[in-house]
């Protein structure tokens, strides 16, 4: 069971946020199909923040 603390959120917020750019970069024309992409970018980039932040002990 993962467990968080307040400071894996300096991790968290910007792999979210890189997954919102990197979602939002694609070309799209609808407005909604736009703001999905970037809410799947945000979710993906969450789960990949706490994939890394689960692992790193692992690796050390």
């Amino acid at each position: 069971m993962p467990t968080f603390d307040p400071h894996d959120l300096i991790f968290l917020i910007p792999m979210a946020l890189v997954g919102v750019i990197v979602m939002g970069l694609l070309p799209v024309e609808a407005r909604p199909l736009k703001v999905s992409c970037r809410t799947l970018g945000a979710i993906a980039g969450g789960l990949l923040g706490i994939a890394v932040l689960e692992a790193i002990p692992m690796l050390i």
